[in-house]
């Protein structure tokens, strides 16, 4: 069980780490003339929002002339619902609410990438492991990945498609209450689709084992047709490019300097900056995935390719999730953050 010790371990910022944020922050400090933007940024919490809380508490959004208001929703679609609505300016979640957005008519655009691969694993029961050795030895088990017509759902049936399966094929538990980590400890579930914290978490127990990692280059290409795909991005509404331009603009700037910081600082001094936004018994395995999902997948800039675009898209367009593609010309505004092949 972890203490208050354990937390302030993480969470209280070292005399060091805190000068040269200091240091950055003066040197990117805003000219007077500049003036100052007020937007309204959506999040959801947990370590897929780490590049959010980063920027807020080093205070990356005050140095680019953003005053920034960060508000954490409880779910992804209530997020989009107010990004539509323009509760919001941005969004910090997947492109799959670009796509759906889009196809109903509603302009909502990808405006900077934040994830470069698919970044959950299909784990397994350990006490499974003689009896399921590939995804076709899940047939009849009970599986969970989230709510039915998610990005985690559809990534689940995209793995038993190529592999000869469907999702008729499985005993799907879908639980909104339950987290992951919870429901394969109480064995309701044979197998899930898990990534931080919950999957580590397991792994250190010895609860799990790997069936498919995503992170696995061979695993990746096979399964999603590209080294990339842009798994999470910060998404707007045309009516913000069209209205202040400038807003976008200095966000790319923030999402820039923010990889730049996670790519060159150690996972333990980024927890000291961002450990409040976590439950404290999670800090150890959200220190893995510092070092393992969030590692690899992040980005070195917010530049967007058109590749990992259609690699993402073509997940839901192959599970029946969206009827058609959406182009990337039409669902990205890439004028800021830039353009990759």
């Amino acid at each position: 069980m972890h203490t208050r010790r354990d937390f302030l371990k993480y969470s209280s910022l070292g005399v060091t780490t805190a000068l040269v944020t200091q240091a950055c922050n003066n040197i990117t400090k805003p000219a007077a003339k500049q003036g100052t933007i007020s937007i309204k940024l959506g999040a959801v919490s947990g370590i897929n929002s780490i590049d959010v809380w980063i920027p807020q508490d080093l205070g990356y959004f005050d140095a680019a002339g953003l005053n920034a208001e960060v508000i954490t929703f409880q779910s992804s679609a209530k997020m989009r619902d107010a990004l539509i609505a323009g509760e919001i300016d941005f969004s910090a979640q997947a492109p799959l609410h670009v796509y759906l957005s889009r196809l109903k008519g509603v302009p909502l655009n990808v405006v900077a990438n934040r994830r470069n691969l698919v970044d959950t694993s299909l784990i397994v029961r350990s006490d499974l492991r003689s009896q399921i050795k590939s995804v076709t030895d899940l047939k009849g088990r009970k599986i969970s990945a989230g709510e039915i017509g998610t990005w985690s759902w559809a990534v689940f049936v995209k793995y038993l498609r190529q592999n000869g399966l469907n999702d008729k094929d499985v005993e799907y538990v879908q639980s909104t209450t339950a987290s992951t980590y919870t429901l394969i400890k109480s064995r309701q579930v044979d197998a899930a689709i898990a990534g931080a914290p919950d999957l580590h978490k397991l792994l250190k127990e010895g609860t799990v084992f790997q069936l498919l990692n995503a992170l696995d280059p061979n695993v990746h290409k096979k399964y999603f047709g590209a080294n990339e795909a842009m798994t999470r991005a910060w998404l707007s509404h045309e009516r913000v490019a069209s209205q202040k331009p400038e807003a976008i603009k200095r966000l790319v700037t923030v999402v820039n300097r923010t990889f730049t910081y996670m790519h060159q600082t150690a996972p333990e001094d980024i927890l000291k900056v961002v450990g409040k936004h976590f439950d404290s018994q999670n800090l150890d395995a959200i220190l893995t995935g510092l070092n393992t999902e969030l590692k690899r997948s992040v980005p070195k800039d917010a530049s967007i390719s058109e590749a990992a675009y259609l690699a993402d898209q073509r997940v839901f367009f192959d599970t029946g999730i969206i009827k058609k593609m959406v182009p990337y010309a039409e669902g990205v505004f890439d004028k800021f953050a830039g353009y990759r092949a």
